[in-house]
């Protein structure tokens, strides 16, 4: 087994590709218990709003990357705020679809991208089946809870009212399009799912840190066919720790470049010491946001880093960038085209 085929340790590999798996077991353990549920909930709520300012050093404390789109970067926090405060007023249910849309292509396209991560160390070229693998999996259990009528039900136990879940509840009349499209979908899945494994047989590499990942990923998405809310939790959960483990991986490459985060990074134990602080912070901030100001507030802070999160992300996480790519597979691969 070549250890070039994992991203990092094979141990932690693995345990990325498994986080999802203890979150929904609590989920699933949980539904009977509304108040164990409701804590659960709010534990996940957490994590998923302290990964999304981790986007703001890699701009804001790095001068390098902040040059390369200065007047964006600096004008984007004051158009998402304004654009966030008036649609919320005027139209909640205009931002509650947009909102729930990007985030659900946002959690996606990282699932994807790690399954690059780990294609580009070997040079395979399955990225657009893997893109549209990934989405067509993620279709599935949203077509099935919408066809069985869950969709209320499943928000109602979630207990939490996000902009992803009310965006799902526009699709709770649609049941019967869902249940015309189910099958179609179901038939792309399984077609795609046999392409990837072809390229897979016929490429003769070998990558288990791969197969397990995107088997993982397929499991999750079984589960969430079977109990909506274990699917949800681990979802939304691995997403964020996956987030951490990226962040963390890619501040040690900034100790090649110079500004704060570059300081950081050089600092012995800096990257320690920037979580421990990170957390603390945004520790206070969720506590003043959720208990002390009103809910309007809170929303439109959560909705407007939210949204700089997403926008960011894709400036800063193309594999195609050479530092980006030596910092999160290695030497990038001159065989594979950029994913």
């Amino acid at each position: 087994m070549e250890a070039s085929t994992w991203i990092g340790r094979p141990a932690a590999d693995v345990a990325l590709s498994l986080c999802w798996v203890p979150l929904a077991l609590a989920g699933h353990l949980s539904e009977g218990n509304p108040r164990a549920l409701s804590l659960l909930v709010a534990c996940v709520m957490f994590l998923s709003f302290a990964h999304q300012p981790l986007t703001l050093p890699f701009v804001y404390a790095s001068p390098w990357r902040l040059s390369s789109h200065r007047r964006l970067f600096l004008l984007s926090p004051l158009f998402f705020i304004v654009v966030v405060s008036v649609f919320a007023t005027v139209s909640p249910l205009v931002i509650a679809v947009v909102g729930g849309l990007w985030n659900a292509e946002h959690t996606l396209m990282q699932r994807y991208g790690i399954m690059r991560i780990y294609g580009r160390r070997l040079g395979d070229d399955q990225a657009k089946t893997e893109k549209m693998m990934v989405f067509i999996w993620f279709m599935l259990p949203l077509l099935f809870l919408v066809a069985r009528n869950d969709v209320t039900s499943t928000i109602n136990k979630f207990g939490v009212v996000t902009v992803a879940g009310s965006a799902v509840k526009v699709l709770a009349g649609m049941s019967m399009e869902a249940r015309i499209a189910l099958p179609f979908v179901a038939v792309a899945a399984c077609y795609l799912a046999i392409r990837w494994l072809a390229g897979e047989v016929r490429s003769g590499r070998h990558n288990p840190g791969k197969w397990l990942y995107v088997a993982s990923t397929a499991g999750l998405f079984a589960v969430a066919m079977i109990d909506p809310i274990a699917g949800l939790v681990g979802f939304v959960g691995s997403h964020s720790i996956e987030y951490l483990v990226i962040v963390n991986r890619s501040i040690a490459g900034e100790a090649r470049h110079p500004g704060r985060l570059g300081d950081v990074a050089r600092l012995p134990g800096g990257r320690t010491w920037f979580f421990v602080v990170y957390f603390a912070v945004i520790g206070i901030t969720f506590a003043l946001l959720y208990y002390v100001v009103p809910a309007f507030f809170f929303l439109m802070v959560a909705l407007s880093v939210g949204a700089l999160h997403f926008f960011y992300d894709s400036f800063i996480w193309k594999l195609r960038k050479p530092e980006v790519s030596a910092s999160l597979t290695g030497a990038p691969s001159p065989r594979v085209a950029a994913a």
